[in-house]
């Protein structure tokens, strides 16, 4: 069972964060309830879905509380209708209706807000929008660019001469696996840990632009890629980010905010790495198993070449493993974010959802069968599909001991 406080999401309209404290919608349908002369029951007649309305009580704290008021009235002022981000509904399009704005000098450093959000629809006709795998790869790119910004901002704090160089070789060493090898080979300007942190300190610029060029070097390596490859590289990526641990190693502050520094920045390149794999997904319907189902002659003494296709769960479960680390890379294990880099991930994380769920709702589906009796796959197969040359996938699919004894246990197979 999921834990719900995992699932909760920063709040923000059009960008500008807020805290809030409670919220409450309407929901339901509008009904016209029609009565009659000399009949018991009346006629109810479906108009369709109520307008969704969002009451939210919300606040902005903190030292430049009044700072992250004016930002937010500016940005309804501009334009009232825009993105809305609450912590238990997601993303949604909305409008954001007259409020109150309530400011106490008892509460100082609080700014109380009381506001409705009406959920917008379309204007006329549709305007076409990039398609989600473009959308993808554009949030890939502005989280690698807030990660270098954030990493030279970082950087430019830290006292070089009172960095403990053996304590920040030690602790970057994850950070070091990740750049010689998920991100890309560039071991000619870094070969070692000793390497990362030596140009770390002397030219951070410079070992900026070499993660660059080799996460530039994976995404070409990418493109044209087969669906199957890419699922795969998303999936390791993804596993890649789990490795960055942020360690507080002896040396001092100087040290702790280097090393927090890579981890931060690496961790961000793996990110983009996962993201522009996940682009590569088609997001479009896969191409058919066969044209048709072979011939039992040619099942029987041809090989069948056929076109790779993904599974929905395979999709869905990489999905939940790239939210997963977009979530934890948003709690900012080194430190809070700063905005713009909150925004990136958040950007990137909404446009991971929708891209994957297309490609997920275009792949094919699993279904599980029981045989009734121990049996070869070609049979099973041939009995699923009427195509015995498809035995190999209920073989790999189930990690099946042998072909030609398939025990009567649950099997996945796909629907088609």
């Amino acid at each position: 069972m999921s834990d719900w406080r995992k699932q909760l999401q920063p709040a923000s309209f059009k960008g500008v964060p807020f805290e809030v404290l409670s919220d409450s919608s309407t929901f339901g349908r509008r009904i016209q309830v029609h009565e009659f002369v000399q009949r018991d029951k009346p006629f109810c007649e479906d108009l369709g879905r109520v307008t969704r309305r969002f009451s939210v009580n919300a606040f902005f704290g903190g030292n430049d509380c009044l700072d992250q008021r004016d930002a937010f009235l500016a940005a309804i002022d501009e334009d009232p209708a825009g993105e809305l981000i609450l912590p238990t509904w997601g993303a949604m399009q909305a409008t954001a209706m007259p409020g109150s704005v309530d400011n106490s000098r008892e509460d100082g450093g609080i700014v109380w807000i009381s506001l409705e959000f009406v959920e917008s629809g379309d204007k006329g006709y549709p305007v076409a929008t990039p398609a989600t795998d473009a959308q993808l790869s554009d949030a890939a790119g502005g989280v690698l660019d807030e990660g270098s910004n954030w990493f030279e901002d970082a950087m430019a704090g830290v006292n070089a001469a009172r960095v403990n160089i053996a304590a920040a070789t030690g602790s970057v060493q994850a950070a070091f696996g990740l750049v010689t090898g998920t991100i890309g080979t560039i071991t000619r300007t870094v070969a070692s840990a000793a390497d990362l942190v030596n140009i770390v300190l002397n030219a951070p610029a410079n070992f900026v632009l070499a993660l660059r060029a080799g996460v530039g070097s994976v995404r070409n390596s990418l493109q044209g890629i087969e669906p199957q490859g890419a699922l795969d590289s998303l999936r390791s990526a993804v596993r890649g980010t789990s490795s960055m641990g942020y360690v507080n190693p002896a040396g001092g502050a100087d040290t702790q905010k280097l090393v927090m520094a890579v981890n931060e920045l690496v961790g961000h390149a793996q990110l983009t790495v996962a993201l522009e794999a996940a682009a590569q997904l088609p997001p479009d319907a896969p191409v058919p198993l066969m044209p048709a189902t072979p011939s039992v002659w040619q099942q029987a003494s041809q090989p069948v070449q056929r076109a790779e296709v993904l599974y929905q769960a395979d999709v869905l479960a990489a999905r939940a493993a790239l939210e997963a680390a977009l979530w934890e890379a948003l709690q900012g294990g080194g430190g809070r974010p700063p905005m713009a880099m909150l925004n990136a991930l958040q950007d990137a994380r909404t446009k991971a959802r929708r891209h994957l769920a297309e490609v997920a709702s275009s792949a094919v589906p699993l279904v599980t069968v029981t045989p009734s009796a121990v049996q070869p796959a070609l049979v099973l197969a041939y009995r699923q599909w009427g195509d015995a040359t498809r035995a190999a996938e209920i073989v790999q699919r189930n990690r099946v001991s042998h072909p030609g004894f398939v025990s009567p246990q649950p099997l996945q197979v796909a629907r088609k």
